[in-house]
C-alpha cells in the first residue's frame, strides 16, 4: 500500500504483510463494519493471500484516497459505506455498471482490465432478504424512507419486484428525490406528507441513517404514526447496528412484523466479493464462509 493511502485515512491502515488488499470506505467503518470480517473469512476459505481493512475517511480526503487506491494495483476493490456512495459514483464517472449508473450510487469497487469500477449490490440484497423472510413483494403498497445512496438502490429493485399492480412511494426531506422517483416509476411524498400515505401500506422500508451512529436511539416514524398503519404492515429497517433499532422496537410493540438489515448486509457482501475478489473454490464456498462468519458476529 502506498504511503499516500496511510496518510489519507483517519484510522491506522497497514496492509504491508499482504500482496493484495480490499477496503471498506466510509466515515467510520472501523467502528463496527461487518464487511472486513465477512470478506476475510472468504479470503481464508479460498486460500487467497489478502485482507480487507476499514478505511475511515473525511469528505475532503475521499477523492485523494480514491486516486491513491486506483493507482495502487495491490488494491483489488471492496465496499463503500455511508455517506459516500453517491460521491464515489460521481468520482468513477463512466466506470460504472449499468445498475450503478442508473442508481447513481455504488457500494462495491472492483477492477476490470486494470480500471477501478463501481457497482451496486444493495438493492438486490435488500429484495432477496425481504422476500426470503416475508414472501413476494408483487402487488404490495410500499413506502421507502430516505432515497439516498442505499435507498436509491433499494428503490430501483423494489419497484421491479412490486410490479404494475403495486406502488412504491419515496419519502424525503429534499425535493431532489422527486426526479429519481419519476425516473423509476415511483411516487414521491415530501417528508411532511408521510402521514397521508400510512393507512393503506403493506410495507415500510427505512433507508435513512436515523437510528444509527450519531442518531442512535432516534426513529424515522413515531409510535403515533405507526399506529396509523394496518396490522398487516411489515417494517423493514436496513439498519443492523444497533439490533434491533429503535424503529423496530416501536413497530414490534405495535404488533407489526419486522425485519432488520442483517441479512441484507450478508447478501450484499456475498455479491460484492463475487465482483472484486478471487474465488477459486466457487461462489458456494464464499456464501458458506460468510454465513459462518456472520453467525459468530450475531
Amino acid at each position: 500500500m502506498s504511503a499516500d493511502v496511510r496518510k489519507l485515512t483517519r484510522n491506522v491502515c497497514d496492509t504491508s504483510p499482504w500482496p493484495q488488499y480490499a477496503a471498506i470506505l466510509g466515515a467510520s467503518p472501523s467502528k463496527g463494519a461487518r464487511s472486513p470480517v465477512l470478506w476475510n473469512a472468504a479470503f481464508e476459505t479460498h486460500g487467497v493471500e489478502a485482507t480487507m481493512l476499514p478505511m475511515d475517511v473525511t469528505a475532503e480526503n475521499l477523492e485523494p484516497l480514491l486516486e491513491a487506491l486506483s493507482a495502487d494495483r495491490c488494491f483489488i476493490g471492496g465496499a463503500v459505506a455511508v455517506p459516500f456512495k453517491d460521491s464515489v459514483a460521481r468520482w468513477l464517472g463512466s466506470n460504472l455498471s449499468a445498475e450503478a449508473s442508473a442508481i447513481g450510487a455504488v457500494n462495491c469497487l472492483f477492477r476490470q482490465d486494470g480500471r477501478l469500477m463501481g457497482t451496486n449490490t444493495d438493492g438486490e440484497a435488500a429484495r432477496v432478504s425481504f422476500e426470503s423472510a416475508h414472501g413476494s413483494l408483487a402487488g404490495k403498497s410500499v413506502l421507502l424512507l430516505g432515497p439516498g445512496g442505499a435507498g436509491k438502490a433499494v428503490a430501483a429493485y423494489l419497484t421491479t419486484a412490486i410490479g404494475a399492480n403495486g406502488s412504491l412511494t419515496l419519502a424525503a426531506r429534499s425535493n431532489a428525490a422527486r426526479d429519481y422517483a419519476q425516473r423509476i416509476g415511483a411516487r414521491f411524498a415530501p417528508w411532511s406528507d408521510i402521514d397521508s400515505v400510512l393507512a393503506g401500506l403493506d410495507v415500510v422500508v427505512n433507508c435513512t441513517s436515523i437510528g444509527a451512529g450519531a442518531q442512535l436511539g432516534q426513529t424515522p416514524l413515531t409510535a403515533e404514526q405507526l399506529a396509523h398503519l394496518p396490522s398487516r404492515a411489515i417494517i423493514y429497517d436496513i439498519i443492523y447496528q444497533p439490533r434491533p433499532s429503535e424503529f423496530l422496537k416501536l413497530a414490534a410493540n405495535r404488533g407489526l412484523s419486522v425485519l432488520d438489515g442483517l441479512t441484507m448486509n450478508l447478501e450484499q457482501a456475498i455479491l460484492a466479493y463475487g465482483h472484486a475478489a478471487p474465488a477459486p473454490r466457487g461462489a458456494a464456498a464464499t456464501r458458506s464462509a460468510m454465513q459462518a462468519a456472520a453467525k459468530k458476529l450475531s
